[in-house]
């Protein structure tokens, strides 16, 4: 074999093709390299794009389950504002929570998770009529006159219900994410 190998080479040397079949050879080398490279490139492109797509699901994914737990906090405070109410009527520590209540849904109404218009709107509500009894609250602190309780409890016992509703869809979404970043 090696005699073959030999005669080959010594026949492309007396013809001076040795250095044309190099060349050729190292083009066609050099064609099927970068070919390679441009696969590998397009393979890495494909890769940073997905972990990109996977990044953003999980943000995405984080900013929901913040916003579900900062729902459950506001009807969990509403819940307290109603037991306020029944065991001090009017309270000095009431407009506090009432307006620590309505700032937090305001910060929850401009969150980054998308609502509905519904969604929205519930919450634009909520945040209304706890001015408005906020309002009230103030002038009975200042009179010194009896708060409206069962009128107070009964729209804010409305509004835990809408927000639960808007809870329930938020956990909703969750769940359907959660199931298809599992499959």
């Amino acid at each position: 074999m090696s005699d073959y190998l030999t005669l080959g080479l010594a026949w492309l040397k007396a013809r001076d093709l040795a250095g044309t079949w190099a060349d050729v050879s190292g083009f066609l080398i050099a064609i099927v390299g970068f070919g390679a490279t441009l696969v590998g490139v397009r393979k890495s492109k494909n890769a940073a794009i997905a972990a990109q797509q996977a990044a953003q699901a999980t943000r995405d994914s984080i900013r929901l389950l913040e916003t579900i737990v900062d729902f459950s906090t506001a009807i969990a405070v509403l819940e307290e504002i109603k037991r306020a109410h029944r065991e001090t009527g009017t309270s000095g520590t009431l407009p506090e929570r009432y307006a620590t209540i309505r700032k937090q849904l305001i910060v929850l109404k401009g969150s980054k998770v998308k609502l509905s218009d519904d969604q929205l709107a519930v919450i634009q509500n909520a945040v209304a009529n706890l001015s408005t009894m906020e309002n009230h609250i103030e002038r009975a602190l200042s009179n010194k006159t009896a708060l409206p309780v069962a009128k107070f409890n009964s729209i804010i016992s409305r509004d835990i219900d809408k927000l639960v509703d808007v809870l329930t869809a938020l956990k909703t979404d969750q769940e359907v994410r959660n199931g298809a970043e599992q499959t």
